[in-house]
């Protein structure tokens, strides 16, 4: 029986104190480690989920407008406070909107205040056109024959209460009125365009018209072109470029390049061989790229051009069925989506491009005399048996959806379904295309590629660090190669994207002759070393390898720089990069995949070699020397002993390179280029999802459809490293349970 001291005895109360406070302590710290786990979790949901969130409309007034005929166009000023109507008589009416806060009940009819009308017309049934943008632009019908364009500004008077007045003035660029037809004839058709300036530079409107005697009249500015028809024009519609004007004449469908003062037919479609209904109305889709056709069935297709034989061909692209019969379309001014309203009444919202719709009840007892978006997309304005109705619409995201993020898209400008992530452009007409997909995909290969390039360093490294190297040797090496690990990765991506890149691109036979001789000359060497016979190695001083590994390594440096020029003068034609280009058809980027593999090998293998030569070096020596005492080699008992007992150890380094590459931002960011193509080939640059966020969330909106999906690639790259995380723990876990026993 052992007794204890005083000593021990008169402090085990505070000892047992201070055990129970280390053991709540490390509990406590490991409950809010998971606590915060969750509350990051939850909160990257809280700003992600919005994105998915369905549209809503809801009525916020009706009211009456005194306008002499039936409204054909109609809209308001980016405050929402004034509304405007162009009737088919050609009188423009703008009126003050009433507020529901002026009467206790939504559903009570107000009376609009009129502040201007005017006719612009002195026609019974002018043909009337409208450039929804900024500020509308008006083209209308002046006398037979003679067209006048306005421009409805809103200016806002900051001196009482931020009122808004309405100015109507007339274009000068097409000067006071156009003479379409010399004979004083109505015109069936007209439509109008207002390119936005370019470079400073100021382009002429474009107005085009249709006489009764069929002839296609247009106008740049004040020059006149006209091109007679062979048949009846049924619509007719301008691209918000003003260089494609599309006419449709019963089953085919016309586009005319316009450039200066010619008219020159570019192509013609047959719609009886791409549709099965027939057309009822043409629209153009916000930025003016995209044609949409109304259909008989209900259908609504959209068209815009793809390059097929070098050369523009007017496609279609997708078609929707929001209801039976579509009667009224309206486009959104800025993003690609659409309100339809069809026979019954009901009210659909469609975004083209994501494909995504949300359907109403029916909002309207009667099919809608007119029908527009309000500026900012946040209300929607109908005329329905003279009564106007303004409807508050609540669709914040639209152009994302499960299809954009995650499937192919057509974008307008593209010559098929792909891939991409583009958040930003200068042009106005641009639409974010926020695929996920390219970001996830560079993640991996950036993430197999520089484990390509450091597991085999770092494992190897591992195995003759801990098992073959001398006691002494191994303090000063395995030191040396953690206190790499320290190294900032900022200073990495800095030498890998303005020395290594550079220097890759001019020695590129060198590198590759490197890459495919280091491989072959360690093999080699190993095959020679075990040539030797056994009793001359036994007599060589430790670690006499190195000895001759590393002026062999330098030597093969050595010959690949010598070699290198001569490959590329002899076989590549004297340019490497220009032979893969032209000759071979592989793109090379300066920063790509291959210099981003080297740099973030170098910083993965540290964590990899530091983890795995602790595993290996703890393997118990009694399994070691049993081994070798029943008759086995070193490399037996390395490979079928020390490696299975090491592997948790040396999986659990793998994993965490692996968690190191996947979310790496400042390497990425410096030697990648930061391109979101999804393309194997290592010479090409890649965009991660780490880079990705660092690159872009600084310059999103808070709140808007980028800011959001830059959270939801957060959230992706936090449930890939809890997932690998997960992974490796449980494999971990059953290579400890297998081989435990050894």
């Amino acid at each position: 029986m052992t007794h204890s001291s005083p000593s021990l005895t008169d402090t085990r109360p505070a000892r047992r104190f201070k055990d129970k406070l280390t053991r709540q302590t490390v509990r406590l710290g490991g409950v809010m480690v998971l606590v915060t786990l969750l509350l990051l979790f939850f909160y990257l949901l809280t700003v992600v989920v919005p994105l998915f969130h369905q549209a809503s409309v809801s009525l916020s007034e009706r009211f009456t407008l005194a306008t002499p005929g039936v409204p054909q166009y109609i809209g308001a000023d980016t405050r929402n406070q004034l509304v405007y109507g162009l009737d088919d008589r050609g009188v423009l009416t703008v009126a003050k909107r009433p507020q529901r806060s002026e009467t206790p009940t939504a559903s009570a009819v107000l009376r609009a205040q009129t502040v201007l009308q005017q006719p612009l017309s002195s026609m019974d049934k002018p043909a009337i056109s409208r450039v929804e943008a900024s500020t509308p632009f008006l083209a209308v019908e002046k006398t037979p024959g003679r067209v006048a364009a306005w421009q409805l500004r809103f200016r806002t008077q900051y001196q009482a209460d931020a009122s808004v007045v309405p100015q109507l003035s007339t274009m000068p660029a097409f000067g006071r009125e156009l003479i379409v037809d010399a004979s004083a004839q109505p015109l069936n058709q007209l439509t109008v365009a207002v390119p936005d300036s370019l470079h400073g530079q100021t382009i002429p409107p474009v107005l085009a018209a249709v006489t009764q005697d069929n002839r296609l009249v247009v106008f740049r500015g004040t020059q006149k072109s006209m091109v007679p028809l062979s048949q009846a024009v049924d619509h007719i519609a301008l691209s918000g470029d003003g260089q494609r004007l599309f006419v449709h004449q019963q089953n085919r469908l016309a586009i005319w390049r316009v450039n200066g003062n010619d008219l020159a037919l570019r192509e013609t479609v047959n719609l009886d061989n791409v549709v099965a209904s027939p057309v009822t109305k043409m629209s153009m889709l916000a930025g003016g790229r995209s044609l949409l056709l109304q259909h008989q069935d209900g259908t609504v297709t959209q068209w815009f051009d793809v390059v097929k034989n070098g050369e523009p061909s007017l496609t279609e692209v997708r078609a929707f069925s929001p209801g039976e019969g579509v009667a009224r379309l309206a486009p959104e001014r800025h993003r690609k989506s659409l309100a339809t309203v069809d026979e019954t009444g009901r009210l659909s919202l469609v975004h083209a491009t994501s494909e995504k719709q949300r359907h109403f009840d029916a909002q309207f007892t009667a099919l809608p005399d007119a029908l527009a978006f309000t500026p900012r997309a946040n209300g929607l304005i109908a005329v329905v048996d003279n009564q106007w109705q303004w409807l508050t619409v609540d669709n914040p995201h639209p152009e994302v959806s499960i299809h954009s993020l995650w499937q192919k898209v057509w974008y307008e400008g593209y010559s098929s379904p792909q891939y991409v992530w583009q958040s930003t452009s200068a042009d106005d007409s641009f639409e974010a295309k926020l695929s996920v997909v390219p970001v996830i995909f560079g993640t991996l290969k950036v993430a197999l590629v520089s484990l390509i390039f450091a597991v085999p360093m770092a494992i190897g490294a591992a195995i003759y660090t801990a098992y073959f190297m001398s006691s002494g040797l191994r303090r000063w090496v395995k030191p040396t190669v953690e206190t790499i690990e320290a190294l900032p990765t900022v200073i990495i991506g800095f030498l890998a994207g303005l020395w290594l890149a550079p220097w890759v691109e001019s020695h590129i036979a060198s590198v590759f002759l490197l890459l495919l001789l280091i491989p072959i000359i360690l093999l080699g060497l190993s095959g020679v070393w075990r040539m030797i016979p056994r009793y001359v190695r036994r007599r060589l001083p430790d670690n006499a390898q190195i000895v001759v590994i590393i002026p062999a390594l330098l030597m093969v440096g050595v010959v690949a720089a010598y070699l290198g020029p001569w490959v590329e003068q002899v076989w590549l034609g004297g340019d490497a990069r220009q032979f893969m280009t032209h000759e071979l058809g592989i793109g090379y980027d300066q920063r790509n995949a291959l210099v981003v593999g080297i740099a973030m090998g170098f910083a993965v293998v540290p964590t990899i070699f530091s983890i795995a030569e602790d595993a290996i070096f703890s393997v118990p020596p009694h399994l070691k020397n049993g081994a070798l005492a029943l008759g086995a080699t070193h490399w037996q008992t390395l490979i079928r002993v020390v490696l299975l007992t090491a592997s948790p150890g040396i999986f659990s380094a793998v994993m965490m390179g692996l968690g190191r590459a996947v979310g790496e931002t400042m390497i990425v960011l410096m030697a990648t280029g930061n391109t979101p193509i999804m393309d194997w080939n290592l010479l090409e640059g890649l965009r991660t999802l780490s880079a990705n966020i660092a690159v872009e969330m600084p310059e999103s909106e808070v709140g808007s459809s980028h800011y959001r999906v830059l959270f939801l690639t957060a959230f992706i790259l936090f449930v890939f490293t809890f997932v690998f995380n997960t992974l490796a723990e449980l494999i971990r876990q059953r290579l400890r349970d297998k081989y435990s026993n050894l």
